[in-house]
């Protein structure tokens, strides 16, 4: 019954090297990470992952132990830039492979509610694996750790089925962590006996110490009796699934899940927790770490092989981990991200113009990292690097830089040929997630298994003694003749197939609400096999609002050579780089024509196009592939012309995600090969007009006052309009000096403190400046302030009053909205402490009561403006990056560097008068100055703004607990502890450091 499971690599030579240098490579990432044990652990642990999945060529790496330590360095500023990169990035917890993976990947200063949510997560699966296999398959692997094909071997599925199952348990918990009542099958199951929500520390535990308490949530939730032996042989023996109750005890039983580890040869429970051996782990003396300390230098001893455990296990959570985005950072800073939804997914990022590349990371959404691609031993003369890892169920990512232009292009390509099953597995073509879902799919394995049950009946003692039994049993044996005869016809002709699968193109394409997004790669390579191919990509947006379809063709070094744009009646445009544009009628732009021409991406990967391109489609072959049908078309013997095309159509909805097309002309024959690397439904009122325009590369004399062929004079006027307005398409890119100023400008009217306002790049490179202001008076402020650039081109400025937005929403004239705050009568939580205070010093309860009330809204006011201080300083200082510093005109990087000094002044000021406010109530004598801080470079400018801003947050949600009166209550205990004071003392410091960062 079990099938085959595949393992992470086999340990090779890699692995006994980088055990060898244990000590040594721990030692210095102490030095890196300033003796923080966690971090340095966390540190060689990454190592590790990246060396012993990526494999690098040993020979090439020479100097093995400079290499560690370089990747060791990279990997320490990737961590250091990381709380920048979670920040809008939190995933529900429920939507991490494990529980210890959503730990390692969640934001620190958002510890306590990770932590609830998992708690939560816990729950919901205890009690829903009384009812469906999809909470028994959540505990395996989200909180016991099983990889999904061991899950697969414990349940009795198939792989697929498993990943369906997951999908509809994580879903169910998302809705549980929303509103636990919504979920009607949660209310009194019996699973939640034993689970639960118990009363825990305000404080974060551990990891280790939060997943121990997980575990032992779903041991006490279990009921029923243990498996027999006899049981556990009929199930893990002789192939049955075990049901749902069964399968529920199972995963909640030690004794039971440990049982059918060893009848599956799979790891046991001690094994998968690394916490089981946690206060076994020696802890070094001080001075053990260093190099010359005379501690463990083997790596041999129980510390290394405790690492040794831990480590693998992350390595083998990589191996297995399945991305639902792809993340590309280069030196530490997030570049881009890409949805994965198709076998191939392919992204190409062209870098800044001299820009240094020191690491490459491949990250998925869960902070997962696939992929270092270390530069570190690059020599002058390379100019191609790459790497390659292999990850589990034959997927692999390889990431290369090219330095072959004059600025670096990053190419990434994830292959995952598991994707193109799991749609007909969630369409129910393998098994239900849950059983009570069954619904047809069910019937059809009931009426298929009809026919052994009635002969199982038959074939009883006596049967064939009785009147008309022959009869009987011969219809029994042609039932079952037809229902096998029936499943093995083939669920449609081609021409159905297509016919189908093009009403259902056209059907998205007409909905006027909705505009379609596709990313298609094409590869073009001799149909012999030699040379190499070349690849490119094709962007396509269509709108049935606009009537229009538009198609852009980019390089390999991701530059835009070329563009066609169609409209509803067929006629096009098409734009080439450095040609002059051409126009089509109806007939001279179909799909064979520009085959003919070689003009392969013009061709869509539809079934409307393979049709127009076969003809006959009574000469093609239809085969069943697992979630796809796969149509094939062979002509081999014809001399010039379609030699062959092969179509792969999605099961699930017969959208077409693979072509393959060999043309044989006056050249050869030549092979064209189309993937789908995304497929988008997005509502059109968010789709930019610039997307529908003609770029200025490929239509520079005016394409957009004329329109292409065909387009309506309404999409000319809009056009027309944008550009008197500056908001064109093809608006000049704007430099980063031009973008220093125009923050300089706002700045000078401080409406980077609490603004409602947003400074963006549209696709053109122009900078975006869009602002929502209370009154008619500060719009003209506004808008006066950005005079000296308001005609440059490459600044496109928005500024509305709230007035005007809410009349320019469709329906929303003449509506307001009305919120309405209770607050029960009662005093701020600090009225004890300051009454006392005041008590010594006023007389009468009227006039203590008034410097109670002054004094908190001092304190109110200059916290909040010490944190909008801090927070545009963070903005200001990770606005760009230090190469974009470094080339900044010396007077762009004089205002740059005078703003950053202005903002942390500010701060000071606000934060000391808050201090000195503060002290003599809270603090008496406890209270001195802020100290000093260690200088630092502009490269570490962004690291302390960003800890900067963190100190200013933790300091306001102290003060507004203590002076705010709200219905939920609150408590000034945080403005009297030690840690608060110390907090203060230290962000003045840090502020001061800035500051003369700013002005040196």
């Amino acid at each position: 019954m079990s099938q085959p499971l595949e393992t992470a690599p086999p340990p090779e030579r890699h692995e006994e090297l980088f055990l060898a240098r244990y000590a040594r490579l721990r030692a210095r990432a102490l030095r890196l990470a300033g003796n923080d044990r966690e971090r340095a652990e966390d540190l060689v642990q990454d190592a590790f992952v990246h060396f012993t999945l990526a494999r690098p060529d040993l020979a090439a790496v020479g100097d093995l132990d400079a290499y560690l330590y370089a990747v060791l360095r990279n990997l320490n500023v990737s961590h250091l830039r990381r709380l920048r990169r979670l920040q809008g990035r939190a995933l529900p917890a429920a939507d991490y492979d494990s529980a210890e993976v959503s730990l390692r990947a969640a934001d620190p200063r958002d510890a306590i509610r990770v932590q609830d949510e998992l708690r939560a997560c816990c729950r919901y699966a205890c009690a829903r694996k009384e009812t469906s296999k999809a909470g028994s398959v959540l505990i395996l692997r989200f909180l016991h750790g099983y990889y999904p094909r061991e899950v697969a071997a414990v349940v009795g599925s198939s792989r697929e089925a498993v990943e369906e199952r997951l999908r509809v348990a994580r879903s169910e918990a998302r809705q549980y962590l929303k509103d636990p009542s919504s979920l009607r099958f949660m209310r009194g199951a019996k699973g939640a006996r034993g689970a639960e929500a118990r009363a825990h520390a305000a404080a974060a535990l551990s990891a280790d110490e939060l997943l121990r308490e997980l575990r032992e949530t779903v041991f006490r939730s279990r009921a029923g009796e243990c498996l027999s032996a006899a049981l556990l042989e009929r199930l893990y023996g002789r192939g049955e699934a075990p049901d749902t109750a069964t399968l529920a005890h199972a995963v909640s039983c030690p004794r039971c899940l440990d049982e059918i580890n060893r009848r599956l040869g799979l790891a046991p429970l001690a094994e998968r927790y690394p916490t089981d051996t946690l206060e076994k782990e020696a802890r070094p003396k001080d001075g053990d770490d260093d190099e010359g300390a005379g501690g463990d230098m083997t790596g041999t001893g129980s510390g290394a092989e405790e690492f040794y455990r831990r480590a693998r296990r992350r390595a083998r959570d990589a191996f297995e981990h399945r991305p639902l985005e792809l993340c590309v950072a280069v030196n530490g800073r997030l570049l881009a991200s890409q949805k994965v939804g198709a076998p191939l997914n392919e992204q190409s990022l062209s870098l800044r113009a001299g820009e240094g590349v020191d690491f490459i990371e491949v990250f998925s959404e869960q902070e997962v990292r696939l992929l270092l691609l270390d530069l570190s031993a690059r020599r002058g003369g390379d100019r191609r690097c790459a790497a390659r890892v292999g990850l589990s169920d034959d997927r692999t990512l390889e990431a290369s830089v090219s330095f072959e232009a004059d600025a670096p292009v990053v190419q990434i390509v994830y292959r995952d040929p598991l994707s193109a099953a799991l749609p007909a597995a969630r369409a129910g073509a393998s098994e239900p997630a849950d059983e009570s879902l069954a619904g047809g799919a069910g019937r059809a394995r009931d009426f298929l298994r009809a026919p052994a049950r009635l002969w199982g009946a038959f074939a009883g003692r006596g049967f064939w003694l009785r009147p008309g039994a022959l009869t009987a049993g011969l219809a029994v044996v042609i039932v079952a003749a037809l229902v096998l005869v029936r499943l093995d016809v083939p669920a449609a002709s081609a021409a159905e197939l297509v016919r189908r699968s093009v009403e259902r193109e056209r059907s998205a394409a007409a909905d006027p609400s909705l505009v379609l997004h596709r990313i298609l790669y094409l590869e073009e390579r001799d149909a012999r096999g030699g040379g190499a191919p070349s690849r490119r990509r094709v962007e396509v947006w269509q709108s049935a609002a606009r009537g229009l379809g538009v198609r852009r063709l980019y390089d390999e070094k991701n530059e835009l050579i070329a563009g066609a744009w169609t409209t509803a009646e067929g006629n096009a445009t098409v734009y080439r780089r450095g040609e002059a544009r051409r126009e089509y009628g109806p007939r001279g732009h179909g799909a064979a024509r520009a085959l003919a021409a070689g003009d392969a991406w013009l061709i869509d990967l539809s079934a409307a196009d393979f049709s127009a391109l076969v003809e006959d489609l009574g000469r093609v072959s239809v085969e069943e592939a697992a979630g796809s049908y796969v149509l094939d078309y062979r002509d081999e013997a014809r001399a010039s012309g379609l030699v062959r095309a092969e179509l792969t159509l999605n099961r699930a909805d017969l959208r077409a995600v693979n072509q393959t097309l060999v043309f044989r002309g006056e050249g050869g024959a030549r092979e064209y090969r189309f993937t789908e690397g995304a497929y988008q439904r997005l509502p059109a009122e968010k789709v930019a007009p610039e997307f529908f325009r003609p770029d200025a590369v490929l239509d520079p004399d005016g394409a957009r006052a004329s329109g292409p062929g065909g387009v309506s004079g309404e999409t000319v006027a809009r056009a027309a309009v944008d550009e008197r307005r500056g908001a064109a398409g093809g608006a000049a890119a704007a430099p980063a000096e031009l973008e220093v100023e125009v923050t300089y400008l706002l700045n000078q009217i401080r409406a980077d403190l609490g603004e409602q306002l947003n400074m963006t790049r549209t696709p053109a490179g122009a900078l975006r400046v869009e602002a929502l202001v209370e009154s008619a008076a500060r719009k003209q402020e506004l808008l006066r302030a950005l005079r000296p650039v308001s005609g440059n081109p490459a600044v496109l400025i928005d500024v509305r009053t709230v007035e005007e937005a809410l009349r320019g929403r469709a329906g929303g004239a003449g509506r307001g909205v009305t919120r309405e705050v209770e607050v029960a009568a009662g005093r701020i939580p600090a009225d004890e402490d300051l009454r006392r205070h005041f008590a010594a010093r006023l007389v009468g309860e009227e006039r203590i009561s008034e410097a109670i009330r002054r004094l908190s809204a001092r304190a109110l006011g200059r916290s909040r403006q010490a944190l909008l201080h801090a927070s545009a300083l963070r903005r200001l200082a990770g606005r760009f990056s230090a190469a974009e510093v470094d080339a900044l005109a010396p007077e762009a990087r004089r205002k740059w560097l005078a703003m950053i000094a202005g903002h942390a002044r500010a701060y000071r000021r606000e934060a000391e008068a808050l201090r000195l406010e503060l002290a003599p109530v809270f603090a008496p004598g406890g209270a001195g100055g802020g100290g000093a801080a260690e200088g630092f470079g502009e490269a570490a400018l962004a690291q302390a703004a960003e800890r900067l801003l963190q100190l200013a947050r933790s300091q306001d949600e102290a003060v507004r607990a203590a002076f705010t009166l709200s219905a939920e209550g609150g408590t000034a205990a945080p403005v009297k502890s030690a840690q608060f004071w110390r907090s203060l003392r230290a962000a003045e410091a840090l502020a001061a450091a800035i500051e003369r960062q700013g002005r040196d």
